[in-house]
């Protein structure tokens, strides 16, 4: 019974703190200029230029960018799989299919790791091949 309140006030939290952050964006992207809407008050017809959301000049740039959201985020994801893994290593006790179950994850969680690490390191030797060949 304790598991089940526990899980209910979990997920309660989750969602009430996934709410808040979705709506973040949107409250700092609100207009904080006070706009009459009268013909009178009009006297800068200037047309308003958006300013481009992505930083990125170039191809390279844009890649190195994403490839540093994606690596934080997957560096994140990857130290919770770690532990998750550990956990599961530690509940296993004397269970073999338990602790077959750990060493996967371990694994696992290795080869993600790995692999986003290779992705920085491949990304940089292919942005300096690049720039080499300008």
């Amino acid at each position: 019974m304790r598991y089940n309140n526990d899980m209910s006030i979990f997920r309660k939290s989750f969602w009430i703190v996934t709410g808040y952050l979705l709506f973040a964006g949107q409250a700092y992207a609100a207009c904080t200029q006070t706009v009459t809407n009268t013909a009178q008050s009009v006297t800068n017809t200037s047309p308003t230029i958006l300013p481009n959301p992505i930083r990125a000049a170039s191809f390279q740039d844009l890649a190195n960018d994403v490839l540093g959201i994606v690596s934080s985020i997957g560096g994140v994801v990857a130290v919770f799989f770690i532990i998750y893994a550990g956990f599961l290593f530690v509940t296993a006790g004397g269970n073999e299919d338990k602790h077959k179950k750990a060493k996967a994850a371990i694994l696992y969680a290795v080869i993600g790791t790995a692999i986003l690490l290779g992705a920085q390191a491949l990304s940089s030797i292919v942005c300096a091949t690049v720039e080499s060949l300008k």
